[in-house]
């Protein structure tokens, strides 16, 4: 095993530099670290994470004690678990027990202790149990002190403890209310082992709804381990109707046993209490429980225990399931309508859209043309719409949409006068800018987005850059808050001006349209100043702020490849590349981040951008004044713009409008960034004209001009100072009106 003597050794420094070094502790020099970091590369050195737990104590590690089983819902819960924890500064390990060996529970307890954990999550195979005495005799409510805080999940202890799981007597209640509504006279209800609270409950509260029912209910209780030796005895009695489950696992068995031993002509009902399942599953009718959020909330709670040392003792907290999630609302009979037709922009969200018109057209038997175009040929059509036009649907960008709204788009009200009681559903901040135009409802929202930025989360926390910065700089390295702090920074990681930097260049820029040029100006512009206009509700292009702003953007031309970004989706796979340490980038177009040929998956950070002031992106989704169908196309956009449509589109890497897919954590899992695009909505000020303003204002016509300035400054046609005094001349013979 190689030492921190044998690192020294090679390294030329002294043991407690090298301690140090890998305990990211010291006033260490770059060199030494360099030669610390080398030396243990050189002899394969590999931390010992067991005892690094052990030398860190109890302050910042915790344990998850649950079934090894496999299942779905556990997997969810220690994902979602392991992810908060870790996000708060606390590591953590697993200890797996075994439902037909209830010793087991008492070995991951001895398994956890030595670790000094700080708190425990149990997943108890014994709580309620006749084991449940000789596992825990010697802890009582109060729990020793010199023992971690154990919080009991799903499975209830009879003594006084801390506890979180879910409402299991209502999931009983509604499932069973769905096999009333059916009609069923014979059905067969498999829970698991009644000694466990939440069967228990789920049993009594369902046998209860189907009292003085005329259905035969033939009940087995089983585990994980022996769920197909048990549901196999349905088989020796009158095949039933239909099963309702306790538990997705038990589920999946009896699909494979019905597959396999029914008649095929034989439809087969399976109705379980489940996980979510963002994507569209149809083998079962589901009754949701988000184990992801439990995991978050028992990690929360635990940790909250941690800090504080007080509160939640004896505590028990349920958590409501989601119930039967209607993945068809909204849609609507077609009437005459023999086909929907949506314009939209080129962007990941369009071909996502493409695949979910499937399941629409599915439901419904509408048919859904989607036609995609580019950022310059979708404003050009835009304009040429009339009344001969065969568009039902409109996305339109949300800068345009005040520009648009009127000339094009049918006020939603005219169509459904209660639209607005919907918006409650979306995040804060969002209908007030994708949806309401002057106090107008004319659009949903779809694929909201922000303004975010991304970095190469293991450059900034490399202990070599951190220190070789702190010397160049005598400032940490950190992600900048101004955008002086983010070209100093870009200068820094731009292997032509510093030949030590791992990657080519310091940051991206994307400058392919003159409206994409104009908008990397306002992002900098709008890192000095709320809006637009100034304070005197004047809009001055050539003003001392905007001329800042624009050698902001101008110093990049150093750090920055020759061959510039073209558009956002250029933009995302640039960075994916591995070639640039940061990245501004709209959050629809974050997915490519994570593409199969990516080379910083694992090392992606983010952040807010520099002035806490981001620009918004994405768009929403109208009906065409023109359209001859306008009840079909508000349709399909409600659906379109609902949870579980949205989740499932977010997942698959669009974005999402609805509050509730921002608390499902398999998305967050997956792009754990959109719980700060969440927070910058209602930051995002950045307004083009004050609110009393009426006249709509001409987003494109704006970029333009000053997408030219910028494209002419930065090619060195002329400078920033005339580029800006030529913007500020034609935008005052363009927008002929002051505020």
């Amino acid at each position: 095993m190689v030492t921190i003597k044998d690192i020294a050794k090679l390294a030329g420094v002294a043991q407690g530099t090298v301690s140090n070094v890998l305990n990211g502790k010291g006033n260490v020099s770059s060199e030494k670290i360099k030669r610390v970091m080398e030396a243990a590369n050189q002899l394969g050195y590999a931390p010992n994470e067991r005892a690094a737990l052990l030398r860190k104590g109890p302050s910042n590690s915790l344990a998850v004690i649950m079934p090894d089983s496999r299942a779905r819902q556990y997997e969810d819960f220690y994902s979602a678990f392991k992810s908060y924890a870790r996000h708060k500064g606390f590591s953590v390990t697993r200890h797996l027990t075994n439902e037909n060996a209830p010793g087991s529970e008492e070995e991951a307890l001895m398994e956890a202790r030595p670790l000094l954990v700080k708190g425990i999550a149990c997943l108890s195979v014994v709580a309620g149990t006749s084991y449940e005495e000789a596992v825990y005799k010697s802890r009582n409510s109060s729990l020793a002190d010199e023992e971690p805080d154990i919080l009991f999940v799903e499975h209830r202890p009879s003594f006084s403890a801390d506890f979180i799981g879910f409402d299991y007597r209502n999931a009983g209640h509604e499932m069973a209310k769905n096999a009333r509504a059916r009609g069923f006279d014979n059905i067969c209800l498999v829970t698991g082992n009644l000694s466990h609270s939440n069967e228990s409950d789920f049993y009594q509260s369902f046998l209860e709804v189907m009292e003085g029912s005329d259905c035969q209910i033939t009940h087995i209780q089983t585990d994980f381990f022996r769920r197909y030796q048990n549901i196999m005895q349905i088989f020796s009695q009158p095949i039933p109707q239909a099963f309702y489950i306790s538990n997705y696992g038990f589920a999946e068995g009896v699909k494979d046993l019905c597959l396999s031993f029914y008649d095929s002509k034989y439809p087969l009902e399976i109705c379980t209490v489940s996980p979510i399942f963002t994507m569209p599953e149809n083998d079962f009718v589901k009754y949701e429980m988000d184990y992801r959020l439990l995991g978050k909330r028992a990690a929360e709670r635990l940790i909250r225990r941690t800090l504080s040392q007080s509160g939640d003792t004896g505590k028990t907290t349920y958590l409501q399931g989601s119930g039967f999630r209607n993945w068809h609302a909204n849609i609507i009979a077609p009437g005459n309508c023999q086909a929907l037709n949506v314009i939209t922009l080129d962007s990941p969200e369009a071909y996502i859209m493409q695949n979910f018109t499937r399941l629409y057209t599915k439901k419904s038997n509408i048919p859904v043309n989607i036609c995609i175009y580019s950022y310059d040929e979708i404003y050009e059509a835009f304009n040429a719409l009339n009344a001969g036009s065969s568009f039902d649907i409109l996305r339109l960008d949300v800068t345009w949409l005040s520009w648009f709204a009127d000339k094009l788009l049918m006020p939603l009200t005219e169509i459904d006068p209660d639209i607005g009681s919907g918006l409650s559903a979306f995040l804060n901040g969002v209908p007030e800018q994708y949806s309401r135009i002057h106090g107008q409802i004319y659009a949903l929202p779809s694929t909201p987005s922000t303004q975010l930025l991304y970095y190469r989360k293991d450059l900034f926390e490399s202990p070599i850059y951190r220190r070789i910065y702190y010397e160049q700089h005598r400032a940490e390295l950190k992600t900048p808050e101004t955008f002086e702090e983010f070209n100093r920074i870009a200068a820094f990681f731009t292997k032509s001006v510093h030949p030590s930097s791992p990657v080519d260049y310091g940051a991206t820029i994307t400058l392919g349209s003159t409206g994409v040029a104009g908008t990397e100006f306002m992002t900098r512009l709008f890192s000095h100043q709320d809006n637009l206009y100034d304070d005197r509700e004047e809009i001055h292009l050539d003003s001392e702020i905007c001329l800042q702003s624009l050698k902001e953007l101008l110093e990049l031309r150093r750090y920055t490849s020759p061959s510039y970004c073209s558009w956002w989706v250029d933009t995302a796979r640039s960075f994916a590349s591995g070639s640039f340490a940061m990245s501004v980038l709209y959050s629809n177009f974050a997915s490519d981040l994570l593409a199969q040929n990516s080379h910083v998956v694992g090392n992606i950070g983010y952040t807010m951008m520099p002035g806490a002031n981001p620009i918004i992106g994405g768009g929403s989704l109208g009906v065409s004044r023109y359209s001859r169908h306008p009840k079909e196309a508000l349709s399909f956009i409600k659906w379109m713009c609902s949870e579980p449509i949205s989740s499932a589109a977010a997942l698959l890497g669009s974005t999402s409008p609805c509050k509730k897919t921002y608390e499902n954590y398999e998305v967050v899992n997956n792009f754990p960034w959109i719980n700060l695009t969440e927070r910058c909505f209602p930051l995002a000020r950045g307004r083009r004209v004050p609110e009393r303003e009426l006249t709509p204002f001409d987003e494109r016509k704006y970029l333009n001009i000053l997408g030219m300035a910028v494209k002419n400054a930065y090619s060195n046609i002329c400078s920033p100072e005339e580029a800006l005094k030529n913007a500020q001349e034609l935008f005052e013979k363009h927008f002929r009106w002051k505020f």
